[in-house]
């Protein structure tokens, strides 16, 4: 045996040698137009400013997300299994929902009030 699948001919090895290569070529073309004011809807679409409040949570999200999943599945009363689309579904939406609420409280209660305290006390004097 020659160690190649049989079943999958030229077109699936040349897809697979030049896909990642393609990728990558796409998004630097579309990186590049976007930089230029050339990118039309995409450039929109990634300057939009809600943009803004979901990066300032997404730290937050990670410290929580990890805990929050343990939290769930420890509590599930039934085997959890990938198999059924939409109970994966459901958690899924469930845990990114809560991950970004707890990020919220987090954000309020921690990270904007140790930011004030930052810019009172390292505030340039004049």
């Amino acid at each position: 045996s020659s160690g190649i699948n049989a079943e999958y001919g030229a077109d699936s090895v040349s897809y697979q040698m030049l896909a990642r290569i393609g990728w990558s070529l796409a998004l630097t073309v579309q990186i590049l137009l976007c930089q230029f004011g050339l990118g039309g809807f995409i450039n929109s679409l990634l300057s939009w400013k809600g943009w803004l409040v979901l990066s300032r949570l997404t730290y937050s999200v990670y410290l929580i997300h990890l805990g929050l999943i343990g939290l769930i599945l420890v509590q599930t009363r039934h085997a959890f299994f990938l198999e059924p689309d939409f109970e994966f579904a459901i958690y899924y939406l469930g845990i990114v929902v809560l991950s970004y609420l707890a990020a919220v409280v987090l954000y309020v209660c921690v990270e904007q009030p140790v930011a004030l305290l930052e810019s009172i006390t390292y505030r340039k004097r004049l």
